[in-house]
């Protein structure tokens, strides 16, 4: 059985009386995280990045502007989130 570097905690963080975990290394000031429990008793803490988001240029086509109003299709939407979550 080959051993991982995860497999073994390299250091111990303990929560402070309001239950707040500080390590200056690993959580830099005003960033994000999201955590949650595993069904093994873990925990999984993962960074929040912010993603860049594709901007929609007008244009004109037939003397009349598009793309400037768009309908979202709800259905679109709820897929891509999903989409979005599993890939993680």
């Amino acid at each position: 059985m080959r051993l991982r570097q995860w497999d073994y905690s390299i250091m111990k963080l303990v929560a402070d009386d309001n239950g707040r975990l500080a390590c200056k290394s690993l959580f830099t000031p005003k960033r994000a995280f999201s955590a949650e429990r595993q069904a093994d008793g873990s925990i999984r803490l993962v960074e929040l990045v912010e993603k860049e988001v594709p901007v929609v240029r007008a244009r004109k086509v037939n003397g009349r502007w598009m793309g400037a109003e768009m309908q979202l299709d709800r259905a679109k939407v709820i897929r891509a989130i999903r989409a979005d979550r599993e890939a993680r």
